[in-house]
């Protein structure tokens, strides 16, 4: 059944005007009207004069009839509507208020969408909707998603990253954010496990059972229940091109930056001036960042390249989420025990000696390990896997351990000759990890 209008002309006429509602428009007519429904295709009193009407509506005076949607225009390019004068009730998107504690007026954003005006050459940068540019003081964050919030339209200056693992986050935002955020992303994260993988064979890869693995690269593929994080490695690869990329990609959350940017061998950026200023292109990801990952003797100490870097990022407002590590054992490859059991006991307490240094000296940063291993010369496999069990046992009771990824050094690789998994990597494959965000990050 559908609905059929009929517009009277003028006293006399016999024959009717119809008209269907499509939904292209919006009508304002100060006629008499006569709206029925009926079953039939076509309308002509003088050839249907004995037509039954189920329903007869006579309305006078003036009649507006509203459309569902725009003619030629995306229902997502519409601004959400602005809620005055009503209290808050969470739901399932993020929302952002003028007041604090979600106090009128406040609207609601879509996911997966740059709030910013930055960049109008990506399809997803949108502006903020009007009047809430510099005028956000709270928020509401729904379980399940992440959200960064930024001074600036590209995502440097002033900036938050807020992590709803465990349950939804409404908060006021912090005073150095209150009616200065120019920039808001939000996407789905998964809470996955820390344990993961490194390796540039995806099927290699495919062949553990992790959450989670990086290749060194940005354009690796997720593989089912392993999702990729991708790397932007070197200095070259920080590019608005590659910021546009990420937005397309809808299985990533989180961003390695340089790997060892001390070392001439890797990605070599002495500069650290050139360093702050590539990473900064990449904020406008709006994805979870870490720091670049050095060698291991230059995270911390007086003029390490680490330290250089994190007191730059801290004067400029660079935010940093998280700091991979990587860690070999360096110097101690012949420092070995009685039995390998021992030798293994005592890697892990220089490990774990290290890991806790690093946490004293960055205490606001979580931590990734992304390469470590029982050192790359030592070629027991007893050492390694009983490494692996004495730092991932403790490494799963370390709140501010996030992630963790083992190297297999090719003295004790992961596969054998005709591709299969090793009586080590099995062992790693074998190693049960917990959530990496055990709670909200706020």
């Amino acid at each position: 059944m559908r609905i059929t209008i009929l517009f009277k002309i003028r006293p006399g006429n016999k024959k009717f005007l119809v008209y269907k509602l499509t939904g292209t428009g919006i009508y304002h007519l100060p006629v008499l009207v006569l709206i029925y429904l009926e079953i039939f295709s076509l309308v002509d009193f003088r050839k249907n004069n004995k037509m039954k009407l189920n329903t007869l509506i006579l309305l006078f005076g003036s009649v507006s009839f509203f459309s569902c949607k725009k003619s030629e225009t995306p229902s997502n390019t519409q601004p959400p509507p602005v809620v005055n004068n009503t209290p808050f009730v969470p739901g399932a998107t993020l929302a952002i208020a003028k007041n604090v504690d979600m106090g009128n007026p406040r609207v609601t954003l879509n996911p997966d969408t740059a709030y910013s005006e930055a960049n109008g050459s990506i399809p997803k940068f949108k502006p903020l909707p009007a009047g809430f540019d510099d005028a956000i003081s709270s928020f509401y964050l729904p379980k399940g998603y992440i959200a960064v919030f930024a001074e600036n339209s590209d995502g440097t200056g002033e900036s938050a990253c807020y992590v709803a693992s465990q349950s939804a986050i409404q908060a006021n935002l912090p005073t150095g954010l209150k009616s200065r955020v120019s920039f808001i992303r939000y996407i789905t994260i998964p809470n996955i496990t820390k344990k993961g993988v490194a390796f540039t064979d995806s099927n290699v890869v495919k062949l553990f059972n992790t959450s989670w693995y990086y290749g060194w690269s940005l354009n690796r593929p997720s593989f089912g229940s392993q999702q990729y994080v991708p790397m932007t490695w070197g200095k070259g690869s920080a590019t608005i091109e590659n910021v546009a990329y990420f937005y397309d990609r809808k299985d990533i959350d989180h961003l390695l930056s340089f790997n060892e940017p001390d070392n001439s061998g890797q990605s070599n950026i002495a500069n650290i001036d050139t360093a702050i200023a590539r990473y900064k292109v990449m904020m406008q990801s709006g994805l979870r960042l870490g720091a670049p990952a050095t060698t291991q003797d230059q995270v911390f100490g007086t003029g390490k390249w680490q330290t250089n870097f994190m007191a730059a990022a801290q004067a400029q407002k660079v935010r940093v989420d998280f700091i991979p590590l990587h860690w070999y054992d360096w110097g101690n490859q012949n420092n070995n025990q009685a039995t390998d059991s021992l030798t293994a006991q005592a890697v892990f307490n220089r490990f774990k000696t290290y890991v806790e240094r690093v946490h004293t000296e960055y205490p606001a940063q979580r931590l990734w390990l992304t390469e470590f291993n029982a050192n790359p010369n030592r070629t027991s496999e007893v050492v390694h896997k009983y490494f692996m069990k004495l730092s991932t046992d403790w490494m799963n009771t370390v709140s501010y351990v996030e992630r963790y990824a083992y190297f297999f050094p090719s003295a004790v690789p992961a596969t054998d000759a005709l591709g299969a998994l090793t009586d080590v990597a099995i062992y790693w494959n074998n190693i049960v990890s917990p959530v990496s965000f055990p709670a909200n990050i706020q």
